[in-house]
């Protein structure tokens, strides 16, 4: 039984069932109602459907590259069609992801509030440029984000300061900290920082504050963040997925395409896989390694920009 949508954007249940299909969610493992999402047995699910929607829905922004419009679009409608629907392998960036993920959530049954994040990655002075969702259970705030990449967290992080959780099943170490405000007038936030062993320094990736954001607001940063030309998803490619072992049921790693180069990232250990020189190598990776399959009005789109790769050239992040 799915939640009332009355006053909420909610999927229905026939696309709820296909989203679950379409990402190899066991259903039979794993049961949910409206009324136990919010108890303690709904953390174990939405711990298990953030895993499969991360190794089966990949952070790409190919709509920027492989597009004659690039346009992207946060519409809950265009978001299942483009990602479930069209069933050709496709995900999106952190606003696309988890705008979607977020309205499973919530036609779930689960408490979900969307807020915007400031990336802090090399220095960076933020902007709202990431979104992540808040999921209320049982009494606890959980950070939920399945649209930031290799370094994003892969299960629900509590909101505890300075706790400690695992990326999967490897070493690197997540935490949040809260940090108080300066001026009584402002609240304070959370900065959610990451590790890749305990002799390594915490590096800080992205902060947030407890304000909702509507829709509008997210219209705006993602205008911002696919067109600004300061903005590296305009002019770098990339395309990630995590991989999940069946056996543990566990993330143990990350697939990245950046620019030319394929990358799988598993246990620590990371192994270049293939290095392409052109648009065909690169299109056929892209379909043999992520399923993504890209039409040939998509392929014509890449002509002529920055990140269009022709015979000799190399690029990457």
């Amino acid at each position: 039984m799915l939640a009332n949508g009355s006053n909420q954007a909610l999927y229905t249940r026939e696309q709820i069932n296909e989203y679950l299909d379409y990402i190899s969610f066991p259903v039979t493992k794993y049961n949910i109602t409206p009324e136990s999402a919010r108890t303690k047995d709904g953390l174990t699910y939405l711990s298990a459907l953030q895993k499969y929607q991360l190794s089966r829905v990949p952070f790409e922004n190919l709509e920027l590259h492989y597009s004659k419009e690039r346009h992207i679009s946060i519409d809950k409608e265009d978001l299942f069609r483009k990602i479930v629907g069209a069933k050709n392998g496709r995900g999106g960036y952190c606003m696309e992801n988890n705008t979607l993920f977020g309205i499973v959530l919530k036609t779930l049954g689960f408490e979900v509030v969307a807020t915007g994040a400031r990336v802090l990655l090399s220095g960076g002075s933020g902007g709202w440029s990431h979104s992540v969702n808040l999921v209320h259970i049982a009494g606890q705030t959980y950070l939920v984000d399945v649209g930031f990449g290799g370094n994003g967290p892969t299960r629900p992080l509590p909101l505890v300061h300075g706790q400690t959780s695992k990326w999967g099943s490897t070493e690197t170490e997540l935490r949040l900290l809260y940090r108080e405000p300066s001026n009584p007038v402002v609240q304070g936030t959370w900065t959610f920082e990451s590790r890749i062993s305990s002799q390594r320094d915490w590096a800080p990736n992205y902060c947030f504050g407890l304000t909702e954001f509507l829709p509008g607001d997210f219209e705006v940063m993602s205008y911002a963040t696919s067109t600004r030309r300061t903005s590296w998803f305009t002019f770098e490619l990339i395309c990630l997925k995590m991989i999940l072992d069946d056996e543990k049921d566990e993330i143990i790693g990350v697939l990245i395409l950046c620019g030319s180069t394929l990358k799988r990232r598993r246990l620590g250990n990371t192994e270049i896989i293939a290095e392409c020189t052109n648009e065909s190598q690169r299109v056929a990776l892209l379909q043999d390694h992520f399923g993504i399959s890209l039409s040939s009005r998509a392929r014509d789109g890449i002509r002529g920009s920055v990140t269009e790769l022709k015979e000799g050239s190399k690029s990457g992040l």
